[in-house]
């Protein structure tokens, strides 16, 4: 005679139901998150190798103000990869906190490198116009 448990439970409640949504959402579309940070970069490595060319000229924007302007752009470059990256975590989608707790985790992740990337392109566009203006 096999070993029988029985399993008690009750219906998700609506909170529950949509974590429950969400995570299955979220694995679905991974790829397609992947393929759409691909398409962006490719623009963004364009913009910033176009960009380049006019700071690598000595006229418009003199040393050293055009070495730390390539600095953080190459440094917010990174970190806007880096947080475009699919979070990677660990969660037992059966579990609407475990879903929760991970989506707060990974947004709050996000949004880390997304201000560090915004703030080193900010401060290499304020750097290369202090540079235009006193150089």
């Amino acid at each position: 005679m096999a070993n029988r448990r029985l399993v008690a439970g009750a219906p998700p409640t609506p909170e529950e139901r949509f974590y429950l949504d969400w995570a299955r959402e979220s694995l679905k579309k991974n790829i397609d998150l992947a393929n759409q940070v691909l398409r962006q970069l490719v623009t963004l490595y364009a913009s910033l190798l176009g960009g380049s060319v006019v700071f690598l000229r000595g006229e418009l924007l003199k040393s050293p103000y055009r070495e730390i302007v390539l600095v953080m752009f190459f440094f917010g470059l990174v970190s806007a990869f880096f947080g475009s990256m699919p979070y990677e975590g660990r969660v037992d989608i059966r579990q609407p906190q475990q879903i929760k707790r991970h989506k707060e985790s990974a947004l709050a992740w996000k949004r880390r490198y997304l201000w560090t990337a915004g703030s080193l392109g900010a401060a290499g566009f304020l750097v290369a116009m202090v540079g235009i203006v006193i150089g």
